[in-house]
């Protein structure tokens, strides 16, 4: 990236793939949840011409001026029918209430010939390999059963089932990474899982303390390893009359 926020490398890579499942690419693009706009950033690099990010709370902090941030919620989708030609989330739908009701309203803005696209992480694959691997899966495991919905990726197929979408496609991909650095995923991810264990009390602090730092004297030894699996699915609306 040339300027804005750096992208994590193997995110950077996975939104190249999602944006380019859509054919022929999309022109008018809707990122809900966009976060940072790190999605969005990649977007412009495609040069996918119209980008709009969705935001529910004034908390956007976007990576490049050129964005258009909207503040809205996803399932009222602020804006007219068939608005765009992609609507897409990523590790949004977990924090949704309602997932059918934000599907059907993706599938409203969306033109008929669109693609609904939902990609969300499946927290029970998250691994980091450590020296202590028992400690590791017990921090991992009360994030996952804490934390947001990390089964929602496997739900996804049906809830757009439910939401009148077609043709639905599913993939599941793989984010890996050998480095751990602020300006990978897994350096980001391990500080989330801290934040929120630290909020919820289910861990110790002591054990949190102990877990980062095994995080980084496995990376200075060169046996550092981060994998996450991603489920992207992918809806048409329903043709209208």
């Amino acid at each position: 990236m040339t300027d804005g926020l750096q992208v994590p490398a193997s995110l950077a890579q996975h939104y190249r793939w999602i944006l380019t499942l859509a054919s022929p690419p999309p022109t008018r693009l809707l990122d809900v949840g966009a976060g940072d706009g790190r999605l969005l950033q990649v977007a412009r690099d495609l040069r996918i011409p119209h980008r709009v990010g969705l935001e529910r709370k004034r908390r956007w902090r976007p990576a490049n001026p050129d964005f258009a941030p909207t503040i809205g919620d996803a399932q009222r989708l602020p804006f007219p029918n068939d608005t765009f030609d992609c609507v897409v989330e990523n590790e949004s739908l977990e924090w949704i209430k309602v997932p059918v009701r934000y599907l059907q309203e993706a599938a409203r803005v969306c033109t008929p010939t669109g693609l609904v696209i939902t990609d969300d992480s499946d927290w029970d694959t998250l691994v980091y390999a450590v020296r202590d691997p028992a400690r590791a899966r017990r921090i991992l495991r009360a994030f996952c059963d804490t934390g947001p919905n990390g089964w929602i990726g496997r739900a996804a197929p049906s809830l757009m089932r439910q939401a009148g979408l077609r043709d639905i496609q599913v993939h599941v991909r793989v984010i890996t990474e050998r480095e751990f650095a602020p300006h990978t995923l897994g350096f980001h991810q391990a500080q989330v899982i801290d934040d929120w264990l630290r909020s919820v009390g289910d861990i110790t602090p002591t054990q949190l303390d102990d877990f980062r730092a095994d995080l980084h004297h496995t990376a200075q030894r060169g046996d550092y390893l981060f994998t996450l699996n991603r489920y992207i699915c992918l809806g048409q609306p329903a043709q209208r009359s």
